[in-house]
């Protein structure tokens, strides 16, 4: 297991999912790794970063869609195991 946390933030569109990108790695400790087009235009974004910067950029995220209804959900793993950091390409 790592120290660092495993983060996804979901949108309704790619447009929402690059708007939101802006506000969050804004966050000094908070890094992208991938983006996913999951179908339907719905867009998961997957970053590392601490428990508490993840928590806060996703917050600031979430709340610049929050007008236009694009923000769907975001999940944070806190200390994932490797094999499953792996499935990203994340070296644990």
């Amino acid at each position: 297991m790592i120290e660092k946390s495993l983060g996804i933030f979901e949108t309704n569109s790619v447009s929402s999912s690059i708007n939101a990108l802006s506000v969050i790695i804004k966050e000094n400790s908070v890094n992208v790794i991938n983006k996913q087009v999951i179908g339907d235009g719905i867009v998961a974004l997957i970053f590392t970063g601490n428990l508490g910067a993840l928590k806060k950029a996703f917050k600031k995220g979430a709340e610049h869609l929050s007008a236009s209804n694009e923000f769907r959900v975001f999940h944070i793993i806190p200390m994932p195991h490797k094999n499953l950091l792996s499935l990203f390409g994340i070296r644990g």
